[in-house]
């Protein structure tokens, strides 16, 4: 069974975050939900971290906390933001960022085309634009053993999409506690 995880953080009103982590199989049916609370920092949090309160809030706290607490340890994982790419040095997976691109179509289905160092071209699908796949390294995505269970997973869904529901349930989240804070 090939899993897939995906990763989204959401910055709420009054400088608060939450996050999901959502992981499906081959077919793009969830096997594991998990998320965090909402995280507000304290000032003095704020005073300590400066600058970088919200990449170590992001990064180490909500993103490598969803990872290791997921049950799908070795799947790869696709981030919502290239802000996230860093997460590649915290966790034992491969992490990346996808995006959809207007090029011409690959050769065959599965085929890659490395544009640089942290980006490659994955041909998922023989008919439409190859996805755009941004990395932190190639040792942590080892795009050789990575791509072809995407490719597995694109004949079955959109392998973008999964990434949507995380938002929405976020947003759903945010909402219910703001209705019963209110």
């Amino acid at each position: 069974m090939q899993i897939i995880s995906y990763l989204d953080i959401a910055h709420l009103r009054a400088d608060s975050y939450a996050g999901g982590l959502l992981s499906v199989n081959e077919l793009g049916i969830p096997v594991e939900f998990i998320h965090s609370e909402q995280i507000r920092p304290t000032d003095l949090q704020a005073s300590l971290y400066g600058s970088t309160l919200g990449r170590y809030l992001l990064l180490d706290v909500i993103g490598k906390g969803l990872a290791e607490a997921s049950q799908q340890k070795g799947a790869p994982l696709v981030v919502a933001s290239p802000d996230l790419l860093p997460l590649a040095q915290r966790v034992r997976r491969p992490v990346c960022c996808l995006q959809r691109t207007e090029n011409r179509p690959l050769s065959d289905s599965g085929a890659t085309d490395w544009l640089n160092e942290t980006e490659l071209q994955v041909q998922l699908n023989e008919t439409r634009s190859p996805l755009l796949f941004r990395i932190h390294s190639r040792e942590n995505f080892q795009a050789e053993r990575t791509v072809p269970g995407f490719s597995e997973c694109a004949r079955s869904f959109d392998v973008l999409e999964p990434l949507s529901r995380i938002r929405r349930i976020l947003d759903s989240l945010q909402r219910l506690q703001a209705a019963q804070g209110a």
